[in-house]
């Protein structure tokens, strides 16, 4: 900094001086000089005023910049992170060591280990500033609701370590991890936007769980990988089966990364059906994946999986490919693809979809993409956006699911989706009690008088076959007409003109068997 403030300022005090010399020399009975001294005077001070300010102005600017380093300098050798002001990992390391050689069985100390949900979409999505401010608020929050003996650190960038010290019982932890929970409830102010948060939450108690620092650690890092495996926004207690269930994640992970680069995974499509006609009008791509060791492993296992370690995208592009190169076989068909909330909410996914269909040459209208009510809840402002940009290229938007949140209702007012599908759990419970089957007429009822088409899904049994169709459902989906088919015998159904009830009952035995 002073090797370039250095130079300036030389030529500036050059300069200065110069300008007044420039002034004075002008010839004297130049007519636009007035002959007033005083107007002269005043004329020849002004340049070298203006020097003497800039050269304060640029001092002022150094040692400010100067302060500023030293603070920082002092506050981090100080054991503090210079943004929240909060102990460093160093620091806490050794509060941490120090506490865990007083601790006994009788009077643990509890390690917390907590993360931001999806902080990375946060930053990304509004900005570093933000993010900062946020953490600067969380910390602060966190602070309000620990107790002055407990010790809170920010450890990594989005990452906070707690530790309560004399604790009395497993139950104390977990009222503790309430509170933090609670006191994310309200919006954080960023100043040109709210922005809300959660927190996922590991416990680990000393000595029980670890009687060494690093032990203890990587117990409470292990709780906290469960509770965001679990959907975030929760915590979760170590214990010793995780170890296990890690190094199986871990292996999954490996491997499903392998698949997607080798095009090992599998697209199944399951058949929907027209309610009117008893005619194919449609499918739903579902990925399939067959482990070469662990045999067929569920997508509610390795989907969340994908999601947790950063898989989703390059996956979830695999299938929308995959179905949308097999579609091209089914001029007549309709494509269902599900989005993943995580996937949709990457900055790109607009980009992707258009490049996806621009390659595989089908028509934008015969994509439909699926999302369910975990992505509009994070961000809706996002969420219109993103729609309203996918529409605009002519896909199809459904909202599945229908019916199994809280607030449904609200996203059809606001969203613009072209098709819901009833929950299966609601056609489940149709048979079961009067009030399942009110509620699926009510849902086809306002989805036709908002103008969308509503599917059925999970549909197993003949009556409810009969009993959507008095309805009117537009289209229905289930075991009953098809399990999910590999793509040759979906040629072969699209050979047969009318896919009747008839044929169902028949497809529907051979799958049973």
């Amino acid at each position: 900094m002073k090797a370039i403030i250095a130079p300036c300022l030389l030529l500036i005090a050059a300069l200065g001086p110069a300008t007044s010399l420039m002034i004075l020399r002008i010839d004297q009975n130049a007519s636009f000089i007035p002959k007033d001294p005083v107007y002269r005077t005043l004329l020849t001070i002004f340049p070298l005023s203006t020097f003497l300010l800039a050269v304060l102005l640029v001092q002022a600017r150094y040692r400010i910049r100067l302060l500023q380093a030293k603070e920082a300098e002092a506050v981090q050798s100080a054991g503090l992170d210079p943004l929240s002001k909060l102990p460093n990992r160093l620091s806490f390391d050794f509060l941490l060591e120090t506490a865990m050689d007083r601790s006994t069985l009788e009077l643990p100390i509890a390690l917390f280990a907590i993360d931001i949900d999806h902080f990375k979409t946060i930053n990304d999505t509004y900005g570093h500033q933000a993010g900062d401010q946020l953490i600067v608020g969380i910390a602060e929050r966190i602070r309000r609701v620990i107790r002055d003996r407990d010790c809170l650190a920010r450890v990594g960038g989005d990452e906070f370590s707690l530790m309560l010290a004399e604790v009395t019982s497993a139950s104390q932890c977990a009222a503790m991890a309430h509170r933090l929970h609670d006191a994310m409830l309200a919006p954080f102010d960023t100043g040109d936007m709210q922005i809300f948060a959660t927190l996922s939450i590991g416990v680990a108690l000393s000595p029980q769980d670890g009687e060494a620092r690093s032990v203890l650690m990587a117990a409470a890092d292990l709780a906290l990988y469960r509770a965001k495996h679990e959907g975030r926004n929760r915590f979760a207690f170590f214990d010793k089966t995780m170890e296990q269930k890690l190094h199986l994640d871990m292996t999954i992970e490996d491997d499903l990364r392998e698949a997607i680069k080798a095009d090992a995974l599998t697209i199944l499509y399951q058949p929907q059906i027209s309610g009117s006609t008893g005619r194919l009008c449609g499918v739903e791509a579902l990925v399939r994946w067959h482990h070469p060791r662990l045999g067929m492993i569920s997508p509610e296992e390795f989907v969340p999986l994908a999601e947790s370690r950063g898989l989703i995208g390059p996956l979830g592009e695999w299938v929308l490919r995959r179905a949308c190169t097999d579609s091209r076989r089914w001029p007549s068909l309709r494509m269902a693809v599900n989005v993943s909330p995580v996937q949709f909410r990457n900055r790109g996914f607009v980009e992707t979809v258009r490049l996806i269909i621009a390659e595989s040459g089908i028509e934008p209208q015969r994509l439909e993409l699926e999302l369910t009510e975990g992505v509009l809840i994070q961000d809706a402002d996002q969420a219109e956006s993103v729609i309203m940009d996918l529409r605009a290229q002519g896909i199809r938007m459904g909202l599945d699911d229908f019916g199994s949140g809280y607030s449904s209702m609200i996203y059809l007012r606001r969203f613009a989706f072209d098709k819901i599908k009833i929950d299966k759990a609601l056609l489940a419970s149709m048979e079961c009690s009067g009030e399942g089957a009110i509620i699926v007429d009510s849902i086809i009822s306002l989805g036709h008088a908002l103008g969308l088409t509503v599917t059925a899904e999970g549909v197993e049994q003949k009556d409810q076959v009969e009993f959507l169709q008095k309805l009117g459902c537009d289209e229905l989906q289930g075991f009953y007409f098809s399990a999910p088919l590999p793509a040759d015998e979906i040629d072969t159904m699209l050979s047969l003109e009318v896919w009747t009830q008839e044929n169902a009952a028949m497809n529907a035995s051979v799958s049973a068997a």
